[in-house]
C-alpha cells in the first residue's frame, strides 16, 4: 500500500499546529496485511486512494522515505496551496505535514492507468501499527474530509525527542497540519 516516490526537499510551514481528531481509531480498517516489523517497510506497495469529498491521495515509498501525499481542494489553506504532504524516514518522524503551493504532479508524477481506491466515509487505511506509538493511519470520519495520522517513538534523528505525533485534517472551514 506505498506508493514510490522521491520526497523533495522541500519546506513548507504548518498553517496551524493542533492535534487530530480522536475519531480516527474507530473507523473501519480497509487495509490488508500489516508489515511486522520496520524494516518491512520498504516492502509495501504503492497505493492511490480517493475520498469522497474528490481528494486525490498517494501513500509512496523509496528506499526508507514514506509520504502521504494528498492534492485537491484544501478549505482554509494559504492562497496558492495545491498538496498537503506527511513524510516520515521508516516509522519515526520527519517533522510535521506541510501545506505546499507545489503542483501535484511533483509528488505524484504520472497515474495514467492508475485507478485509485475509494476511501468512503467511516473507513480508514492502516499502514503500519507497531504499537500505540508507531503507526501511520489515514482516515474519513464523519466529522472531517480526511486525516491522515503518524504516531512515532521519536523525530528522525533525534535519540531524546520522545513520541512524536503529526499529520493533518482537511476539513471546511478550514484544514490544518500538526
Amino acid at each position: 500500500m506505498a506508493l514510490a516516490l522521491a520526497w523533495p526537499a522541500l519546506v513548507g510551514l504548518p498553517l496551524h499546529a493542533t492535534a487530530a481528531p480522536d475519531d480516527i481509531d474507530a473507523l473501519i480498517d480497509d487495509g490488508g496485511p500489516l508489515p511486522k516489523q520496520t524494516r518491512d517497510l520498504t516492502a509495501l506497495p504503492v497505493l492511490l486512494f480517493t475520498t469522497p469529498s474528490g481528494l486525490l491521495c498517494k501513500k509512496t515509498v523509496v528506499k526508507v522515505m514514506h509520504d502521504v501525499t494528498c492534492a485537491g481542494d484544501l478549505p482554509g489553506a494559504s492562497a496558492g496551496t495545491r498538496v498537503v504532504t506527511l513524510p516520515t524516514v521508516y516509522a519515526q518522524a520527519n517533522g510535521p505535514a506541510r501545506f505546499l503551493p507545489t503542483p501535484h504532479e511533483r509528488f505524484f508524477g504520472d497515474t495514467t492507468g492508475q485507478a485509485p481506491v475509494l476511501l468512503p466515509a467511516g473507513h480508514k487505511i492502516v499502514f503500519w501499527a507497531f504499537s500505540n506509538t508507531q503507526s501511520l493511519v489515514c482516515g474519513v470520519p464523519r466529522s472531517v474530509d480526511l486525516v491522515c495520522r503518524l504516531n512515532a517513538p521519536k523525530a528522525i534523528g533525534a535519540d531524546n525527542s520522545g513520541p512524536q505525533t503529526h499529520g493533518f485534517v482537511i476539513a471546511t472551514p478550514h484544514s490544518h497540519v500538526f
